[in-house]
């Protein structure tokens, strides 16, 4: 059973939550959900912690914590790649008005990360094709029922070369939406005051990616 605590602990162990939780993506690939339940089993012997549990923009907010103080300029090294490898795959895919979202555009990318690109387009067919003509070997699922699902989803591996790091193998996940989609505004924004707006603002085109790259380039 859940370790009872004292009200004013709560905030104390929601927050330990937060951190192993963050710490467990980073190291492992977790995703949210899961961090969220291994650290609570840790730090209270049971995935019952009902009230305490953090929600994702703390854990999102300890990760890119820990990835400036552990990871440091080999962190940046791997964003930056992983951003510009974004943004080609993006100016390839211009015909579907694609956009980046998750973990790269939002700075907490690991080596466990996908690029993930939602494509808006009223023919979801029409990217397969693309994608066969490019030739690229690709995997395809149903996108799912639940509202704001994508029609479906398309992902092939690829491999980037961070500087001075080993080469990655990583996954382009193409989410394809109705092009009507676009009018929906992102789920997943961040409120971090330390962001820059394009990374805080949970989707980006690539004219706003390319900025974003050069601000933080240009960056001391």
């Amino acid at each position: 059973m859940a370790r009872r605590l004292p009200p004013r602990h709560a905030e104390d162990v929601t927050a330990e939550i937060a951190v192993a939780a963050a710490r467990l993506i980073a190291e492992e690939g977790l995703d949210y959900a899961a961090a969220k339940r291994r650290a609570a089993r840790q730090l209270l012997g049971s995935t019952d912690a009902r009230g305490l549990l953090p929600d994702n923009e703390q854990i999102e907010n300890e990760l890119r914590r820990h990835l400036r103080l552990y990871r440091g300029a080999a962190h940046v090294a791997l964003l930056t790649t992983l951003r510009r490898t974004a943004l080609a795959w993006m100016q390839r895919l211009a015909a579907f008005d694609p956009h980046l979202v998750g973990a790269v555009l939002n700075g907490t990318a690991t080596e466990h990360s996908a690029i993930q690109l939602h494509l808006f387009t009223d023919d979801a067919k029409a990217v397969e094709i693309f994608l066969l003509n490019e030739g690229i070997t690709f995997e395809a699922e149903e996108g799912g029922n639940e509202a704001g699902a994508p029609l479906e989803r398309l992902h092939f591996p690829i491999t980037v070369r961070p500087p001075g790091q080993s080469p990655l193998h990583t996954t382009v996940v193409l989410s394809v939406h109705r092009s009507e989609a676009i009018r929906v505004a992102p789920r997943h924004r961040s409120t971090d005051t330390s962001l820059h707006p394009v990374a805080a603002s949970g989707r980006a085109r690539a004219a706003q990616l390319a900025s974003l790259i050069a601000a933080e380039s240009a960056m001391p």
